[in-house]
Formats: C-alpha cells, structure tokens, sequence
C-alpha cells in the first residue's frame, strides 16, 4: 500500500511553488522545470497534488492566503471599523505597486486558463466571490446586499487591476478607483429616509 502524502512535505512544496511562479509567472510552465526549479521531481509533484492543474489552483491559493494575512491584520490595526471605501484605497495602494504585479499577473493568467478547463482548476472562478462577500461582512456593508455588493466589488477591482496590467497607466487607473471609493463612500453616508426610498425600488 502507497504511503499517504506528508503534508509537511507538501505544504514547503506549495509555498516554493508559489515563490517560484510569483517571480517567473504561469505562461506554459511545465511540471518537470518546475520540479527541477524546486529541487524535486515531477513524479513527486503528482503524488502530492495530483496534476499541475491542481497544482496551479493551489498556488492561487496560497498566493491568496498570504494577502488573506495582510488584509486581516490591517482590519484589525483599526481602532474603529474599518470602512470598504478605506479598505477599497488601501487595497489599491498594495495591489498596484509594481511588486504586486507578478501576483496580479498570476490571477489573470490563471483565470484564463481555468475559463478554458474550469473543471481542471476548480474553486479558481468561484472563490474570488465567497471572498469579496467575506470582505464586505468585515467593513461592515449590509447583508441584505451582500451578494450584489460583492458582485460590484469583484467586477470592478478585477476589471481596473487587468487595465493597469494591460496599459501600466498607474495614474489614470488610480483615479477610476478613487471614483469607485467615493461612490461606495456616498452609500456609507445616505440618509436612512433617502436609503429606505432606493429599497422600495428595488
């Protein structure tokens, strides 16, 4: 009977395999480079995460769970709750820098790879929306919305993150999130009678 995976051994795996695609990127890259990059083997790759499909997905992951850390500490260094417009601009200020790119550029491209095999990446399309809903419960935005509020996030920082990595225009870029805090902002502050009124329309 084959020994189980260790999951100390699979776990260092993950975290090089990240290190090494945030600096190189995805592209085509093949399990045997990058089993020779991190000083194992193909073979040793499969047996712990099954395919480079999955492999991919679970660098994603991991790439997530380490801004995961950055954002929860930020939420809690707040003497106050924090806001979504103050999280939206701080946000902003972390994922445009030009050392965030080579993690911006491994979302894209792997989006693009699991539009085509959604099957061979899963959680790849659908965990960005679980998360933003997540963010929104932590700045405190309403329930009743939380699914369309989310939405609205998701689709708009997706999109203005791709224009920057497509164009490099940090400052027109900047300012199309700058308007996207305000609107947010303008919510956080409409009077109940004006909020109750939009509802009803609803």
């Amino acid at each position: 009977m084959a020994r189980p995976p260790n999951p100390s051994i699979r776990e260092r795996l993950r975290n090089q395999a990240v290190d090494y695609v945030l600096s190189y990127g995805v592209g085509d890259l093949a399990l045997r480079p990058l089993a020779k990059a991190l000083e194992t083997n193909a073979r040793m790759l499969v047996y712990h995460f099954g395919s480079r499909e999955r492999l991919m997905s679970e660098i994603l992951a991991g790439v997530r769970e380490r801004e995961d850390e950055n954002i929860e500490a930020w939420f809690q260094a707040g003497k106050k709750q924090r806001t979504m417009p103050e999280f939206l601009r701080w946000y902003w200020q972390r994922m445009s820098a030009p050392r965030a790119q080579p993690a911006v550029r491994l979302i894209f491209e792997l989006y693009a790879l699991a539009l085509r095999n959604p099957r061979d990446y899963p959680g790849v399309l659908e965990a960005p929306l679980a998360y933003w809903q997540k963010l929104t419960r932590k700045a405190g935005l309403s329930s009743e919305f939380e699914t369309a509020e989310a939405t609205l996030l998701l689709a708009a920082t997706r999109g203005l993150l791709l224009d920057l990595c497509a164009t490099g225009d940090r400052a027109r870029v900047g300012r199309a999130m700058q308007l996207l805090a305000d609107f947010i902002e303008s919510r956080y502050e409409e009077k109940p009678e004006a909020r109750a009124k939009r509802k009803a329309k609803r």
